[in-house]
């Protein structure tokens, strides 16, 4: 019975050893698991259920890996302020990164936040087109005349008055004459009439007054 008693102990003693051996194992196994379903996840779009694994992986082991990881899921899948956030909080936990590491991860921050920079800039709605100006009708003033010197009146010229013709020339100067002419004859009848017989005595002296 003791030999038996004893060799039941040393199974139970067994036993443990290959579980503490076996358990390691069990643990790297199943944190293999988790790795590779959360990979899956991340691939196939499900960023929620990634990085959920993600969490509890680093929950479990403490390595802050896991917190890069989990912005590189969300940066898969185009979700960059939440990779953003992820990868900012890598720098915080990751102490032994090295100057290259850390530069590494800053540029892929400054490179998602230009790209969050554009995608708010292009879904912002376009700014109304400016208003025209309003059109201005000019209307020219003539400028007021300035006040020159007063005007001098010159007299109309006088016309020249038309060439008179000789006197000879005219109708009346003939019309004369020949009333001239007529009257001498007329005259020169009366005074070369011969006289006949006696005189008549004057009227005034109670004579009778005969005609001749």
């Amino acid at each position: 019975m003791n030999r038996i008693g004893k060799m039941d102990d040393w199974r139970v003693v067994l036993a443990g050893v290959v579980f503490l051996i076996a358990m390691p194992n069990a643990q790297a196994d199943n944190r293999q698991a988790q790795e590779r379903a959360a990979q899956k996840a991340c691939i196939l779009g499900d960023s929620k259920q990634g990085t959920e694994i993600l969490a509890d992986l680093y929950l479990n082991t403490k390595d802050p890996n896991y917190i890069y990881n989990q912005g590189r899921c969300f940066e898969q899948n185009g979700e960059n302020e939440k990779a953003i956030l992820r990868f900012q909080e890598y720098l915080r936990k990751a102490k032994k990164l090295s100057p290259a590491e850390a530069a590494e991860t800053r540029e892929k921050i400054d490179n998602l936040q230009a790209a969050v920079d554009r995608r708010t800039k292009a879904l912002q709605p376009a700014p109304p087109p400016a208003p025209e100006p309003a059109k201005t009708t000019f209307v020219l003033i003539p400028a007021p005349a300035a006040p020159g010197p007063a005007a001098i009146t010159q007299p109309a010229p006088t016309p020249e008055p038309a060439e008179t013709p000789p006197v000879y020339k005219r109708w009346w100067f003939w019309t004369g004459i020949g009333a001239v002419v007529a009257a001498g004859a007329v005259a020169g009848f009366f005074f070369l009439r011969p006289k006949s017989g006696a005189s008549s005595p004057p009227c005034d002296l109670g004579g009778t007054c005969a005609l001749p």
